[in-house]
Order: structure tokens, then sequence, then C-alpha cells
């Protein structure tokens, strides 16, 4: 299939409400005339986003984790014979640093299903009415590339998506899919850790901003990578594994531990 022109195309992105989702919804409307469905359980941050985008940007406000609601989705679309171009699927979450010794299965299978079927079920609604030629940007985690302690949850859920992503893209199909795997990026999705402000700092520090990571994930879902590694860190931690893939990821772990930052005191 050819380059995608996104130029006044119909987009459906989750976790619009802020972060990676949030600048990919702006840089589509504003760059390149689309209309974005914007998803996210925060109605009031997709109301901020729509004062700021103008009528181009459709807040939904929905759990992404209920499948019912993305049937609910594909029928008002149906109804308005609404059919997408592209879906960027953003939304997740992550969970407190600490072993999986101290992780209850409430909160795993939580993970698993904002972080992970959310996207199948998106994929399964709303590949089937999207124009040919359509993308699909599955967004996992360098996590998936190499797994480390203290987030087994969150890696177990970013590498399920990781898999069905490149399997996707894998089968005959008119709409490409892509297997997105940023390193860590200035987004709120630290909002469950314990933070100090020195250690919000240093986070801050070697984070990529989001703005930054948006433009970069269109760039080369323009271009039907299959598979989307970004991020120094994120290519670090591919290459290592490959290289290494028993040591590297009992290496990244006693990095961890032995920062002292009280982020990582329950790995």
């Amino acid at each position: 299939m050819k380059r995608i022109d996104y130029c006044g195309k119909t987009a459906i992105v989750t976790g619009a409400s802020s972060g990676i989702g949030r600048e990919i919804a702006r840089i589509l409307i504003t760059k390149h005339g689309c209309t974005v469905y914007g998803v996210a359980r925060g109605e009031d941050r997709l109301n901020s986003l729509l004062s700021e985008l103008g009528n181009s940007f459709i807040p939904y406000p929905m759990d992404v984790s209920q499948e019912q609601n993305w049937e609910k989705l594909r029928c008002e679309l149906e109804k308005t014979d609404t059919r997408p171009d592209i879906l960027i699927n953003c939304a997740g979450i992550l969970p407190e640093f600490k072993s999986f010794s101290d992780t209850g299965t409430e909160e795993l299978e939580r993970v698993m299903k904002v972080n992970f079927f959310s996207a199948v079920y998106a994929c399964h609604h709303i590949m089937p009415i999207m124009n040919d030629g359509g993308a699909v940007g599955n967004v996992s985690s360098a996590s998936a590339l190499c797994p480390f302690g203290g987030v087994s949850s969150y890696t177990a859920s970013k590498s399920a998506l990781n898999s069905f992503s490149q399997s996707l893209s894998c089968e005959r199909g008119r709409i490409s899919v892509s297997s997105v795997m940023p390193g860590f990026v200035r987004t709120d999705i630290m909002k469950n850790q314990e933070l100090s402000e020195k250690e919000e700092n240093a986070v801050r520090l070697f984070s990529a901003k989001a703005e930054k990571t948006a433009g970069r994930i269109l760039s080369r879902l323009r271009k039907r990578k299959r598979r989307i590694v970004l991020g120094l860190d994120g290519h670090f931690m591919s290459v290592m594994y490959r290289l290494f893939p028993s040591l590297t990821p009992r290496l990244i772990t006693r990095v961890l531990r032995a920062s002292g930052m009280n982020l990582f005191k329950k790995i």
C-alpha cells in the first residue's frame, strides 16, 4: 500500500485527553485538517481540547476497557455513515512500580483491560468499518522490547499488545497495522507513582516530549512501518535484549534498585 495522506481524513484517537494521544489529535487537526474523535474518560479535558481545536475535534468520553462502549461507538458511526481512516490506540495506565508479590490479580486484570483489551476491542469493532487503505497504530511500550522487574502487569499488557499488533500486520488486509514502542515520554502516565520533586525533574530530564513523540509516530505511521521503536532508551533496550537476553533484564532491574529513587524502592 502507498503512504498515507492524512489531509482531511477521519481519525479515532484513544487516550486523547492527555499525553501522546492529545498531541496526536492536535497535530492531525492543526497540520492536516483531519476530523478527530477523541476518546478518553476525562470529559473535562476533552472539552478543553474542543475549545482549543474547534469542531474538527469530536470529544467522545467513554471507558475504553468496556467492550460495549466500542459497540456503541461503532453503531453511532454507522448511523452517520462515518468511515474512519485512522485508528490510534494510545490509552494506557502504568501502575506503581512494585514486585509481583505485592500486586493483586485485580490490578493485573485492570491493567490488561486498559492497555491491551481496549485496543483489541477497538480493532475488532472499528477496523471493519474503516476505509480501504486506512491505518491502525497501537501504542505499546519499550518495556515490550525488554522486560524488567517491578512492572510485571504493565510489561505483560504491552507485550501482548505488541504481539497482537505485529500478528495483525502480517495478515492480508486492506488496512495496515503498526506496533509503536516508545521509551519514556513526558506524560501523566506517571501519576500513580510516588515521586519527589527531585525525582520528577530526573524523570522529565530523560523523557521525550509528548509532542515530539506524537510527530514521530505519525511520520512512521504514514509510511506504514509495522514496527516503530522510538527514543534512545527504546532503541537501547531493543538492541541490548537481542544481544544479551538473559543479562539485560536483570541488569536494568539492578540499576533501578541501586538508583536510590523512591520510585523504585518496592521493586
